[in-house]
């Protein structure tokens, strides 16, 4: 049973670990199953069915780790039966999904209590059982998802069983099959964030006009059949002297400055991305832990595009004062700014400001509207 307790730590002590990978649903699900048992030919005992109950989570984009909890009886053949208990810790690896099934393998540890019921006096092979077993498992599945809450489990497991020597005089080692099918059931709403760029990246790639360029990155969707267009999607024929892939026909600000974004009329656009989940102290320019998945998040997408320039605006609500809350929100501004310094992104592309009570986007007057208006953002200049 130490093993199982030791094993139940390990799981919460890995979520916790990976906590700060957003990249996958990381909430906790429960597994209601059954299962076909056929046991090793050494046990004397009848195939049957056996019934359990899984507590887990993904700890990572493709690694889950459950604690399961199962329950069998088996038919002696020689009058009686054989009752097993068992406690598990799996892990399992999921590979690239296809067509809707999520495969996987998988191996664990537990521990099996067996007691042997006797009709007769003659149970398992003349011996009365009772006692607890060391199991290791191998499985190989296949999940699929029904709902966004719900997906149906099947499994295949080989199990190994080294018992007390109880279980059958001749043999103290079983090999046993299970064939298992439950429906994992995720508690709570989805917490997985995509930025972005990433929902662009993951949008069909249509491309209405058909110049070579996908719809998601077309500047000029309807470019005339036949038009030479350059990797905006845009007629190249009349030049376009600012490079802001908008051409000169149609670029109504054609002094754009280099690398700034642009709508489709070749004027500058305010691109405002709203670091979701960077929290401080109460009163203070202190980060709290949870923030750092999400600014390393902003690391790394500013480290994928290299030449945007950005400023790091720090807001609150309209509690304090005008000047302190200007104050506070600057000293915040700076702390992210630093942060993204220190984690490789050039100064020399990113300032700081705060803006304090001065742009809200909720009210102000309910705990909700104040929580929207603490927030920091990258501007995108």
């Amino acid at each position: 049973m130490k093993k199982v307790i030791l094993g139940a730590s390990l799981v919460l002590a890995m979520s916790s670990a990976l906590a700060t990978d957003q990249n996958y649903d990381d909430r906790w699900y429960i597994t209601p199953s059954s299962s076909f048992v056929k046991p090793d030919p050494d046990k004397n005992a009848s195939s049957g069915l056996a019934f359990g109950l899984a507590f887990g989570k993904f700890v990572s984009e493709k690694v889950s780790v459950d604690l399961e909890l199962d329950k069998t009886t088996l038919d002696l053949l020689n009058g009686g039966e054989l009752s097993q208990t068992g406690v598990n810790v799996i892990g399992r690896y999921h590979f690239t999904e296809s067509m809707g099934f999520d495969p996987y393998l998988g191996m664990g540890l537990g521990v099996m209590k067996h007691r042997g019921l006797a009709r007769t006096s003659q149970i398992h092979n003349g011996v009365d059982s009772s006692g607890t077993d060391a199991v290791g498992s191998l499985v190989a599945g296949m999940a699929k998802e029904l709902t966004d809450r719900v997906s149906l489990r099947t499994e295949f497991r080989y199990q190994l069983e080294n018992s007390d020597g109880e279980v059958s005089p001749s043999n103290n080692t079983f090999t046993n099959y299970l064939f298992n099918a439950g429906l994992s059931i995720a508690m709570g709403e989805a917490s997985v964030q995509e930025t972005k760029t990433e929902l662009v990246e993951k949008a069909p790639q249509l491309d209405g006009d058909n110049d070579g360029v996908s719809d998601s990155y077309d500047r000029c969707p309807n470019t005339p059949a036949g038009t030479k267009v350059d990797a905006n999607g845009c007629a190249v024929v009349d030049g376009d002297d600012d490079r802001d892939g908008v051409p000169n026909s149609k670029d109504v600000c054609p002094h754009s400055k280099a690398g700034a974004v642009v709508g489709k009329d070749g004027c500058e656009v305010k691109v405002v991305i709203e670091l979701q989940g960077v929290h401080f102290e109460t009163d203070k320019a202190t980060l709290k832990p949870v923030s750092i998945s999400i600014l390393n998040a902003a690391v790394k997408t500013l480290g994928e595009h290299g030449t945007i320039m950005v400023e790091v605006a720090g807001h609150t609500d309209s509690r304090a004062s005008d000047s302190y809350n200007e104050a506070l929100s600057e000293r915040r501004a700076k702390v992210v700014y630093e942060y993204l310094v220190a984690h490789g992104i050039s100064a020399d592309r990113m300032t700081w400001r705060g803006y304090g009570e001065s742009q809200p986007i909720a009210t102000n007057d309910t705990d909700e509207g104040m929580a929207k208006n603490r927030r920091t953002e990258l501007i995108v200049k």
